[in-house]
């Protein structure tokens, strides 16, 4: 029976990604750190330490640990775990979860080959730990852009969007709600995770749509499910960011299949 170890197990994707490899027949080896509540109870829970000195050879290591809100010094100690466990399961394949935060700020569209334009602490840990990974003999690099569903419970826009049209029945947004992201729902990103894994070469993977929507149309999506109104203020000085994925789409056969107004749908129906 294959074995895969996912390491970060508790989180939004990586508890996403156990329950998938479990519908898929995989035995799950779910690494988590202090909690362990949103972890499929079909999959066999394992501290780091006791796998890392235990004798496991899984085929498949996923790593999906560490986001924006960690410290400069969490961010150190994530990838200090990340080279023991590259120097452990240097044999199986090894797909470790990086963001399109490294690109930094692009006026272009963005493509897996695009430079890294001034990225801040977060990518900087997350190119570092692209670097370690890289020296393994079998990986996968998955870039993936804001992730959102069903079950999301972090600060960042469309949780938070949400959470004001039901607390105060408005959503306010800056400027004129222009600014543009590309949103992958969490079902696809898993797809896209595991497909990456199942590849016969070492690559590089963009987890975004291509198609990016702004401010204005995701609150109007919300909007058409809670009943609020959406009011502007201020200006938004933030960058718009548009991506390519055909590369990736074709080199692992994926197609991103849930779209903003279906994503958004399941999130509140």
């Amino acid at each position: 029976m294959t074995l895969a170890v996912v390491v970060g197990a508790n989180g939004f994707l990586g508890s996403s990604i156990v329950k998938k490899l479990i519908d898929e027949n995989v035995e799950v080896l779910a690494v988590y750190n202090k909690r362990f509540d949103s972890i499929d109870k079909k999959a066999k829970l394992i501290t780091s330490e006791d796998l890392l000195n235990s004798n496991t050879k899984p085929d498949y290591v996923f790593f999906v640990v560490g986001n924006y809100t960690n410290s400069h010094q969490e961010l150190l100690l994530i990838n200090e775990n990340l080279y023991r466990y590259s120097l452990k399961f240097n044999n199986s394949k090894f797909i470790y979860i990086s963001s399109t935060n490294i690109y930094g700020i692009h006026d272009s569209i963005i493509t897996e080959t695009s430079s890294f334009n001034n990225p801040g602490i977060y990518a900087q840990s997350k190119l570092s730990g692209e670097f370690i990974v890289s020296s393994m003999l079998n990986y996968a690099l998955v870039r993936l852009t804001y992730i959102y569903g069903r079950g999301i419970t972090n600060n960042s826009f469309i949780p938070q969007i949400i959470k004001s049209a039901k607390d105060l029945n408005q959503i306010t947004l800056f400027g004129d709600g222009g600014r543009k992201q590309d949103y992958i729902y969490i079902d696809d990103a898993v797809e896209l995770c595991l497909l990456s894994a199942k590849t016969k070469f070492n690559g590089i993977y963009l987890g975004a749509t291509g198609k990016s929507i702004s401010n204005r149309e995701v609150a109007e999506e919300v909007a058409k499910f809670i009943s609020c109104t959406v009011v502007f203020k201020g200006k938004d000085l933030g960058a718009s960011f548009y991506f390519n994925t055909q590369k990736t789409q074709l080199e692992v056969n994926w197609t991103p299949k849930i779209l903003i107004t279906e994503g958004i749908k399941n999130m509140l129906l």
